[in-house]
């Protein structure tokens, strides 16, 4: 069997992820970034029985043109959106995911998330770096405790229930939405824009997909407390961005913490890179060293599986 590593630096940039389990299963191509070069993607599958991805974009174009040796593509991830699914049941091939893998890792970021905003901790780092201590002037800088806040968490799988219990931890109540109400203590469910009244953060941990893509939009904007932030470590497409920058603009929103957005990386001249109540990482929610371990272990060991006819975590 030949394993191609399409885009093994998104995954382990510095060599702290250890690969080895993949030779195990047959001869194993490595390459650093593809990405989005499509004779690349087609000149470095020929041959390949099972690729190996993370960012690299497979489109309904590039699938088409992919040799007939391919018959899993195992992604180094839980989203897929960066995948044409029916392109790929078209021609027959595979496409596995990981669930579960950064469940503990995106829910901790946005638990570091809400404590950065409602602490201003990055207005209180940069005040302390230009100003030195003066707690008067510190104390200019408002805080807030978490304990008592409401969060409102949009997508009630494995991440979004790990966020409940640890805002919980926090004495947070809780409301959220999600197309199946399943009980959870504690929990209450709302719609989209009564979750968007109550809420003092809004996080967000749902899927990509036609019916979710800009959901938190100006209208959900309007119905916002000022007091209120958004919390967004899922996918940029989930949210209007345009609307984000102009509801920040008008105070409809306290602020944002965001580890991912519509375009990454984004252009320089992104108005969210210089707004002062906005918190950026460069979607890094899932890459704990221990999480991104467990991703590649999943992602090798769904290859094995499927080879020995023991398919698991098929997307399609």
């Amino acid at each position: 069997m030949k394993i191609v590593i399409m885009d093994k630096l998104t995954t382990s940039s510095t060599g702290d992820i250890d690969f080895r389990a993949f030779y195990q299963l047959g001869v194993v191509e490595e390459y650093d970034n593809i990405y989005d070069d499509v004779p690349q993607i087609l000149a470095v599958a020929q041959g390949a029985d099972a690729l190996v991805i993370n960012k690299v974009r497979l489109t309904q174009q590039v699938i088409e043109q992919l040799p007939d040796s391919v018959k899993i593509i195992a992604i180094s991830a839980t989203g897929y959106d960066n995948i044409d699914i029916a392109a790929a049941t078209r021609r027959g091939i595979k496409v596995a995911n990981v669930p579960g893998y950064g469940t503990n890792a995106v829910a901790q970021l946005v638990i570091h998330l809400m404590l950065s905003c409602a602490t201003q901790f990055t207005q209180q780092l940069a005040y302390m770096r230009s100003s030195g201590w003066d707690k008067l002037a510190g104390l200019a800088i408002p805080m807030h405790e978490l304990a008592g806040k409401t969060i409102g968490v949009v997508g009630m799988g494995a991440i979004g229930q790990k966020i409940t219990q640890l805002a919980q931890a926090f004495d947070m109540q809780v409301v959220a939405y999600n197309r199946t109400q399943h009980p959870i203590n504690g929990v209450e469910y709302l719609s989209l824009l009564e979750l968007a009244q109550r809420s003092d953060f809004v996080s967000l941990s749902c899927a990509l997909n036609d019916t979710t893509r800009y959901m938190i939009n100006s209208q959900f904007f309007a119905h916002m407390k000022p007091s209120a932030y958004l919390i967004n470590t899922a996918r940029g497409g989930l949210v209007d961005e345009d609307a984000l920058i102009q509801a920040l603009e008008r105070k409809q929103l306290a602020g944002a913490g965001l580890d991912v957005l519509l375009n990454e990386p984004p252009r320089a001249d992104n108005p969210l890179l210089s707004m002062s109540n906005v918190i950026l990482t460069p979607h890094i929610g899932w890459a704990p060293i221990e999480a991104r371990q467990r991703c590649l272990d999943i992602t090798c060991t769904n290859i094995a599986q499927f080879m020995n006819g023991h398919a698991q975590n098929l997307v399609n």
